[in-house]
């Protein structure tokens, strides 16, 4: 089970941010993205974009939406080196293509972060990775 499901994007000063919220829409419709606005390195605005959903059908959707694009078992076969001590599983979806309205997981650097927080008890990691492989395997 999730307890909740946090999505993140930065937005550099290149970017237009309404593309960035609408490539976090893609991943999550549900919820309107919050602004917080930061200096980078070089004194350029650097702006993250972000939402969190913690209702079980908001998770649920979500989580039919990786299923829908196919990638719930690259997910699975991925998962012990995705979950970390805390119970959070970190995934990283390609923040171009959801933008144009595709989800895909990403292999580079342009991401919307995803930090889903799974929860299992005991808390222990092998208890983290086995309740997460029964939620996602029935999705």
């Amino acid at each position: 089970m999730f307890r909740s499901i946090e999505f993140r994007a930065y937005c550099h000063a290149t970017e237009d941010e309404d593309r960035v919220a609408k490539a976090i829409a893609t991943l999550c419709p549900e919820r309107a993205t919050q602004k917080d606005t930061f200096e980078g390195h070089h004194k350029n605005p650097i702006v993250l974009i972000a939402c969190r959903i913690e209702r079980a059908e908001e998770i649920s959707a979500f989580w039919r939406r990786c299923r829908d694009a196919d990638l719930v078992r690259t997910i699975l076969e991925d998962l012990p080196k995705r979950i970390d001590d805390e119970g959070v599983l970190h995934l990283r979806f390609d923040k171009q293509e959801a933008f144009q309205g595709r989800i895909e997981l990403a292999r580079h650097e342009d991401v919307v972060a995803v930090r889903a927080k799974v929860s299992a008890f005991p808390a222990k990691k092998s208890e983290l990775i086995r309740a997460a492989r029964e939620y996602l395997a029935k999705v």
